[in-house]
């Protein structure tokens, strides 16, 4: 389907349009709220933009996102609100590709409801905001049925489009152990399907050399948490951005929910959705993702259920025809309208919290530190002398973009306090977040007794000033 028969034909085309006018303008412009990798990617386009130092070298290589914010760093340097609406037009094409994709065969309604569903949800409309992976995930697991059909056309043909393939798995793969679904669903298909003996030979020696390259290059994935509980991931589908302290006993129990549904229709429709690429990628996506269960993971369960569960709700409906449209979908509509008015009750608080300037505890921190670093350069400029300030934080890429200024990842704790003096030779100030990770290096720097200087606590951790050393 070509994309002006897609915008002014469906229906979903036409909602696209004010749902990324609506949100587009209530992204929030601050630096804050950004991820970790999707702020690394962002910089490393400002870096190559303004022809200065290249982040690869101290932050490591960037994900696929990298390659969406190139043109950004050329065009709008320096702007965060750039980002985020290129990854808010890549949402919007996730969600036409799921559409065009589950429209087929006949489940028009089944992937109206779903589409629209997944662009409102709360877990989404953060992902966004805060340029996560979701976006780009689900965009892949669209284009993925579009490409094997483009592929399946030329049998016998390595073409273009075989190879395009090979890309797309290199960029599922560089943003979340939930990427590697789409190599495995591909060589799952390639394996049923009696293709040529080369492409198969190409498709089962490339596709691991890629993921595998990929993996390398970016020495696995790097700050992800593995093993967390699956539960805040859910909840944030109904919480969105807001604190887990805020979440009401009903967003847990949505949690619980979603994730006991989610589990029921893998189960129950595992046959239908592995015979199909995209409902594949999506179902070993959720599997493989699990090891980390972050809100990215969160989001691609919520379209697993969305685009798995509404086919098999709507085939179940179908015997009550004879008994009228109110006894078929009447249900339904009350079901949808209770699920669309949690979902925008918690828009909008979200979007009156963040006017509020309402920040989690990480991002108290580095504005705390973003504050102090102004001050020090205001005062500097005053006397002639701006100083030169170096950070080591444990979100170097989202510290330096909010404070302007040079970040590093924190070093290894030391095995004594003057070697860990050594290591941090000529940092300015060291973030320590308040997690098990940090520990050795707070019991450090606390025996160095007043060269080193407090100068911000908060929930999320501490803000420490490394005074330089006398006749220095």
């Amino acid at each position: 389907m070509k994309i002006r028969e897609f915008l002014f034909s469906s229906p979903t085309g036409w909602l696209l349009l004010p749902w990324a006018a609506l949100l587009g303008f209530a992204l929030r412009t601050g630096p804050y709220g950004l991820t970790e990798e999707g702020s690394k990617a962002l910089l490393l386009a400002w870096s190559l933009g303004d022809q200065v130092a290249s982040s690869v070298f101290t932050l490591g290589a960037p994900d696929v996102r990298a390659f969406v914010f190139l043109p950004l760093g050329f065009l709008w340097s320096g702007q965060v609100i750039a980002a985020k609406w290129a990854t808010l037009l890549v949402m919007g094409g996730a969600g036409a590709a799921l559409y065009s994709w589950r429209s087929r065969d006949g489940q028009v309604e089944a992937a109206l409801l779903a589409t629209g569903l997944l662009l409102i949800a709360p877990i989404t409309v953060d992902g966004i905001d805060s340029v996560a992976a979701g976006p780009f995930l689900l965009a892949i697991v669209g284009a993925a049925p579009w490409l094997l059909r483009m592929a399946d056309r030329e049998p016998g043909k390595v073409g273009g489009w075989f190879f395009t393939q090979y890309l797309l798995c290199a960029a599922a793969v560089s943003l979340h152990p939930a990427g590697l679904a789409y190599p495995a669903a591909l060589i799952l298909h390639w394996l049923r399907q009696p293709i040529d003996r080369r492409d198969r030979q190409l498709a089962l020696v490339g596709i691991p050399l890629v993921a595998a390259l990929v993996l390398i290059v970016r020495v696995g994935w790097t700050g992800m948490a593995w093993g967390q509980n699956p539960l805040p991931a859910a909840a944030a589908v109904f919480g969105g951005s807001l604190p887990e302290d805020t979440w009401s006993s009903a967003v847990w129990l949505g949690a619980i929910v979603l994730i006991a549904s989610t589990l029921v229709v893998a189960i129950h429709e595992r046959t239908r959705l592995m015979a199909d690429l995209g409902g594949g990628v999506l179902l070993l996506g959720v599997c493989f993702g699990g090891v980390a269960a972050d809100r990215t993971w969160g989001m691609l369960m919520l379209a697993l259920l969305l685009y798995g569960g509404f086919p098999w709700l709507l085939r179940a409906c179908a015997p009550l025809a004879s008994r009228g449209v109110l006894v078929q979908r009447g249900w339904l509509w009350v079901l949808l309208l209770l699920i669309c008015t949690a979902f925008m009750r918690t828009n909008r608080s979200d979007f009156e919290a963040a006017r509020r300037g309402r920040l989690s505890a990480d991002d108290a921190l580095i504005s705390d530190l973003a504050h102090g670093i102004e001050g020090s350069v205001a005062t500097g400029t005053e006397s002639g002398q701006p100083p030169a300030i170096l950070v080591a934080s444990p979100w170097p890429a989202r510290t330096s973009i909010a404070c302007r200024c040079a970040s590093l990842p924190l070093p290894p704790a030391a095995k004594d306090p003057q070697s860990q003096l050594a290591m941090i030779r000529g940092l300015s100030y060291v973030v320590l977040a308040d997690d098990t990770e940090s520990r050795a290096l707070a019991n450090n720097f606390s025996q160095l007794g007043s060269r080193v200087e407090v100068v911000s606590k908060e929930p999320g951790g501490v803000i420490l000033h490394l005074k330089p050393q006398e006749g220095r």
